[in-house]
């Protein structure tokens, strides 16, 4: 796999883990996920230093005496007190420029792009040996398994490769061949069965090959040719695409882990989430009966909204009338302090048996929105329970009441300012256009009225015609014809106002409505953090994928 491919994978990966979440799966999970990004990224850096390779296995099984023979010298001490191998060896090129921590370091002559460790036993008794293999085995790229016939199933040494599965290269290496039978078909069906992929199985005589070398023997070495070739010339060129695919190795296992870690709670993360839609459902469906009992059966405040607005523009006859008419008609509400649509949610009592009727509560619209919250506790419990099993944190219930009197004033607000501003429209219609036709209605028998006199008058002035005055009771007629227009009008531009007030009454209901539906209402926060969690779930899927589709 690419190494650009690698270091975007481990990015994504970084920037997953720096961030911060409520959700308790994956903050436990972080800590762990940090410290793995932290050794891929060094990991990815050491791509262009030497492959290194461990020698791996239990007390007896022939590391130090393979390391020598591969030197051809002794340069690891070996005998049969067990264990043996007190402090690793580090058989390494010149300048190699990686430390191993405390180690007898020894450099080769022979080695290119190569650095062989002999490490303490797997089995051995010393708690000090275990932590020192596990800390050599985070810097290794190669594995090399060393088994003789009478211990190649160790369990101890199974226990620390199984994390380290489809990350390591693994070689297998029978060390005493000229002693033992061949266990390598065995060897390898054990390790298959625990599913892990080896590269190759070598049979030889780390012995006599030392022996060999040393000039104090010879004899068969078995397949110990194929092995040194093998470490010395086929692994070294093959360093970059080893360690590239131990770290897709390592990607693949870190998203596996935390995908086990996270897809136990998904359901869970899924059934909060219903519940959380059918609580808001509950909440919005409540919320705008209470609301509509307290706004939209109120029709003349809605009538009064719109005639206030009308008699701030009103002009001419009909309109200074219908100004005085509207005082008139508000007068009671304005005594009783109910003048506009907000004066509702300003006014509340509290009920007798909570603190006695009649008596007000500071800042009155918090007040009645807080009682209205306090009538969805069983929402908000039963979204508690389910939010705890998800492994979230839950929220006081007088906390949440505080945050729905926010959410619910703003989506007041938000439904009132359109039809705020249909109510000035509707008041500039009635003004601009009604008022001028109806004070024309009205003026034109008026001016009848006071012309016929004059025009008489006036005819007889310059025409010397006789004057031909009104017949008794004409002004009173008159007047009594202009008084009924002037009701008649006055009737129809209040009735049009009404009708105005309760058509914006019905679209507040829609608006209202609209806003509560929306989604989120009530348990908006809890709704975002479960989504986020399952979004979280689906960024590690995605970036599994993208790894697989790179492979």
């Amino acid at each position: 796999m690419p190494q650009s491919v690698l270091a975007d994978t481990v990015r994504c990966l970084e920037a997953f883990a720096a961030e911060d979440t409520p959700w308790r799966p994956l903050k436990n999970a972080l800590p762990d996920l940090r410290d793995r990004v932290d050794w891929l990224d060094r990991q990815i850096d050491r791509i262009p230093q030497p492959l290194v390779a461990v020698l791996f296995g239990g007390t007896g099984t022939g590391k130090s005496t393979l390391l020598n023979a591969i030197a051809g010298a002794p340069i690891a001490l070996t005998g049969e007190h067990r264990p043996t191998t007190e402090e690793p060896t580090v058989y390494h090129p010149p300048a190699a420029g990686e430390e191993f921590g405390p180690a007898r370091y020894v450099e080769s002559p022979v080695l290119d792009d190569l650095i062989l460790i002999d490490m303490p036993d797997t089995d051995s008794v010393k708690v000090e040996h275990a932590d020192r293999v596990q800390q050599l085995l985070k810097k290794a790229d190669v594995v090399l398994f060393c088994g003789t016939q009478q211990k190649y199933k160790n369990e101890q040494s199974l226990i620390l490769l199984r994390p380290l599965k489809d990350e390591r290269k693994i070689v297998c290496i029978q060390t005493l061949a000229d002693q033992d039978a061949d266990i390598r078909q065995d060897w390898l069906g054990w390790l298959r069965k625990e599913n892990f992929l080896v590269d190759g199985c070598f049979r030889v005589s780390a012995q006599r090959a030392l022996d060999r070398k040393t000039g104090a023997g010879a004899g068969n070495e078995f397949e110990f040719p194929a092995l040194e070739e093998y470490i010395r010339e086929k692994l070294p060129p093959e360093r970059a695409r080893i360690k590239e695919a131990n770290i897709a190795g390592a990607l693949k296992n870190t998203l596996t882990a935390l995908e086990r870690r996270l897809d136990g709670s998904k359901k869970n993360l899924e059934t909060a989430r219903e519940v959380i839609v059918k609580a808001e459902q509950a909440v919005a469906h409540g919320s705008m009966v209470h609301l509509q009992d307290r706004l939209l059966n109120e029709p003349h405040v809605w009538i009064g909204a719109v005639g206030n607005a009308v008699s701030e523009r009103s002009f001419g006859v009909v309109g200074t009338l219908f100004r005085v008419l509207h005082w008139i008609r508000m007068a009671p509400s304005r005594i009783a302090g109910r003048l506009s649509l907000s004066s509702l949610l300003r006014t509340f009592n509290r009920p007798a048996e909570e603190a006695g009727a009649g008596v007000s509560v500071p800042d009155e619209s918090e007040g009645y929105l807080r009682h209205l919250a306090g009538r969805f506790s069983r929402e908000h419990a039963e979204v508690n329970a389910y939010l705890a099993r998800a492994g979230f944190p839950t929220t006081p219930f007088a906390e949440w009441c505080a945050r729905y009197a926010g959410e619910l004033r703003q989506r007041l607000d938000e439904a009132l300012a359109p039809v705020q501003a249909r109510i000035n429209r509707r008041a500039r219609i009635l003004t601009r256009w009604i008022l001028p036709l109806l004070d024309l209605a009205w003026f034109v028998p008026f001016a009848f009225t006071i012309g016929a006199p004059i025009y008489q008058y006036y005819a007889h002035l310059v025409l010397d015609a006789a004057v031909v005055l009104p017949e008794a009771g004409f002004l009173g007629r008159s007047a009594s014809m202009l008084g009924a227009i002037l009701f008649i009008e006055l009737a129809l531009f209040a009735w049009l106002v009404r009708a105005s007030g309760r058509g914006l009454r019905k679209r507040f209901k829609r608006q209202l409505l609209k806003e509560l539906e929306a989604g989120g209402f009530g348990f908006s926060a809890e709704r975002a953090v479960v989504q986020q969690a399952l979004d979280q779930i689906g960024r590690v899927d995605e970036i599994r994928s993208q790894l697989s589709s790179a492979q």
